[in-house]
């Protein structure tokens, strides 16, 4: 298979992932002095894979071990017997291994210059060095007051707690160097090994779990104030101003860096909040060099797999801008780079961990149609079932029908949207039960059917969402979540379809097909996309905008850039208890549609966030979309499949696309319609396959 071939094949087919050779972030020796494995005994996930296998799932996925133990020191014995492990029964067709780049603690205290400092901590290289392999040492990015996050077998007595340095900053070339070295003597043993033919692609991944994420994120605790990151972001600015002169001018003559708080928690002023002042400036600046210095390691380690295995895929986790709070500072806002370069093959992310549970909708990280449009999104669906052990009730799973429900709404969710998917096992034994291998082996058969059926979308609703215009943004949960994230949950359980874009593709899309347009997430909007969108949207299509929609213009920050952009009149309000400023409506020919939205002619704006379904029913109504089952029924799908779910017996009747369609559990088929009668079934749930 060619690579385009290949990438078909990964969306066509589902994956599974298991926990087989999980071991240390950073690398630990054990008593014996080889690398620490959180479950020694390899057979136990092994019998995953193999289970897998036996109902036809044809890609597997695990953490690979790098084998890269310290300076200059590598051991592949895990590497191998993991190997060893996955195709000892020779029924495991393709394998792609995720590959953690990850420094050892020894390099960090060779390089103390090298690695992340929190805002906190010190500026000095000794003073750093003195602190790696010490408690003020983080080693995962994240505060564990219990050690290793899952760890299987392995007792972490170490609490990761209180750090002030963490390790390699994105930006070092150092790090760069390193890893890609460890990079290649690994792709170098696999592509000359028994199992290369075996090997699909790879997984490039660093950072916090791995996942591409700058140490720190998930605690709201802030660098990278470290000697090498702050020498290259400085020299990156003038790049981008064009001289140090230039530089000066736009910082108002300040090259002093700000504070965390001062980067984030800004909320006087909306303006203020857009990071219009010098503070913003640098601000942005500092976080579109993260996401610059990500996208770089990124093609950095993919070019290191091409010179040697130009033929495989590669992959990367990227584009966490819907569900994860601060993605500006994550570094994954250079999306629209790495879907216009050549570097990644395929993104991945887990499903959002928002409403994932049970009765609740799901959704993912991204845009993800906006990906396929280029590449492909591979969704990890780490569903908890209802042997998962876990301390988040909401995610659980309390019986084998609550399993069913949710792994079909995955499936349902990522046909829909035309991704590709892994099953993951993050605890061990999530799928050890007969039955639950049963269900997936018929997902897999029915999955197969549909993946040979070209992919439309029926939707008339358009959620517009904009990545790039989080850069221009203190940190919001409310903003982000009520206006984007939690919004998409609620259009899902609306009886509406609706596709969900980034603003960037809007030359990609036919818009005049769409009967409501929604601008969620879109507060910097260009004047050269004002035009397309003027010249390019139905008269008769209903515009519905959040927020300060358009507030950010070709660099201008101004209510009035709202009122031109949306056609109402607001201003800023008092604090009212969101973690962003609000705003007032002040246009007097505006009529009170809900209780923070209001429409006049075709539009709408809602000012407040958090807009529930009913709502988001109605403005679909006066829009004309297609109301395609009872509100507060979750819905998904697309021309081949659409899936019905509910917690209680549903009701009420669902509209398809014209044409004949079998229902998945009961087995009826019906020719030549375009509604069927869901209280016939007797169920919570209905999947719909096109015959």
């Amino acid at each position: 298979m060619n690579k385009q071939e290949k990438l078909k094949f990964l969306k066509n087919n589902p994956v599974f992932w298991s926990r087989l050779g999980f071991s240390y972030d950073p690398p630990l020796k054990n008593a014996e002095g080889k690398p620490i494995v959180f479950t020694p005994d390899l057979t136990r996930d092994g019998k995953y894979h193999h289970d897998f296998a036996e109902t036809g799932i044809k890609i597997h996925t695990n953490i690979l071990h790098l084998g890269w133990m310290g300076i200059d020191e590598y051991d592949y014995s895990v590497t191998d017997a993991v190997l060893e492990e996955l195709f000892k029964d020779d029924n495991i067709d393709y394998y792609i291994p995720r590959i953690k780049l990850n420094v050892p603690v020894d390099w960090c205290r060779e390089n103390p210059e090298e690695i992340l400092v929190y805002w906190e901590g010190p500026r000095d290289a000794e003073e750093i060095r003195a602190l790696v392999d010490t408690p003020k040492h983080d080693w995962f990015g994240y505060t564990a007051p219990k050690g290793y996050y899952k760890a299987g077998d392995f007792i972490d007595t170490r609490p990761n707690v209180g750090g002030v340095i963490s390790r390699q900053s994105f930006s070092s070339k150092k790090w760069l160097d390193d890893a890609g070295e460890a990079l290649r003597r690994l792709i170098d043993r696999l592509e000359n090994g028994k199992y290369a033919d075996k090997i699909l692609g790879y997984h490039i991944s660093f950072g916090v779990s791995g996942e591409a994420i700058l140490w720190g994120r998930a605690d709201n605790h802030y660098g990278d104030y470290g000697i090498t990151n702050t020498k290259c972001f400085y020299a990156w600015a003038e790049k981008k101003y064009g001289s140090r002169e230039a530089l000066l001018e736009a910082w108002d003559g300040d090259l002093t860096l700000p504070s965390p708080n001062e980067r984030y928690s800004r909320l006087d002023s909306a303006c203020e909040f857009l990071r219009s002042d010098r503070i913003g400036r640098v601000s942005r600046d500092m976080d579109e060099f993260t996401s610059d210095s990500c996208a770089t390691a990124i093609e950095h380690f993919a070019s290191v797999i091409k010179k040697f295995a130009p033929d495989k895929l590669i992959g990367a986790f990227y584009g966490y801008f819907m569900h994860t709070d601060n993605p500006n500072y994550a570094g994954h806002l250079a999306l629209e780079r790495l879907l216009e370069g050549d570097s990644v093959d395929f993104f991945a992310a887990p499903k959002i961990y928002h409403r994932c549970g049970p009765g609740e909708p799901g959704g993912e990280m991204c845009a993800v149609q906006s990906v396929n449009l280029k590449k492909l999104w591979v969704d990890e669906a780490d569903n908890r079932t209802h042997l998962a052990s876990d301390d988040v009730a909401a995610w659980l799973c309390r019986d084998m029908n609550d399993t069913r429900w949710v792994m079909w709404r995955e499936l349902a969710k990522n046909i829909s949207h035309d991704s590709g998917f892994w099953w993951m096992d993050l605890g061990g034994r999530w799928f050890d039960s007969p039955e639950i291998m049963a269900e997936i082996d018929r997902m897999h058969r029915t999955s197969s059917y549909l993946r040979t059926l070209p992919h439309t979308s029926p939707a008339d609703m358009l959620i517009l969402v904009d990545e790039e215009c989080i850069y221009s943004m203190g940190v919001s949960t409310h903003l982000r979540c009520g206006f984007m994230e939690d919004y998409v949950c609620e259009v899902r359980k609306s009886g509406i379809i609706a596709d969900v874009y980034r603003l960037k593709d809007i030359r990609a899309l036919d818009l005049s097909k769409y009967k409501l347009i929604v601008f969620a997430y879109t507060f910097d909007v260009s004047s050269a996309d004002r035009k397309y969108l003027e010249a390019h949207i139905s008269p008769d299509t209903v515009l519905s905008y959040h927020w300060l929609s358009g507030m950010l213009c070709d660099g201008e920050c101004s209510l009035d850039n709202v009122h031109a952009f949306t056609g109402f009149k607001v201003r800023d309000g008092k604090r009212d208890g969101y973690d962003f400023p609000s705003v007032i409506m002040d246009d007097s020919d505006a009529e009170v549609f809900s209780e923070h939205g209001y429409i006049k002619g075709n539009k709408a704006i809602f000012t407040k966030p958090y807009i529930k379904h009913p709502e988001i029913r109605r403005l679909g109504e006066l829009a004309g979309c297609r109301l395609c089952c009872d509100e507060g029924l979750i819905l998904y799908g697309d021309n081949r499949i659409t899936g019905v779910f509910s917690t209680e017996a549903l009701t009420g009747s669902v509209k398809l696309p014209y044409g004949n369609w079998k229902e998945e559990f009961s087995g009826k088929v019906f020719e030549d319609t375009d509604e069927i009668d869901l209280e016939q079934f007797n169920s919570n749930i209905a999947v719909f396959i096109r015959k």
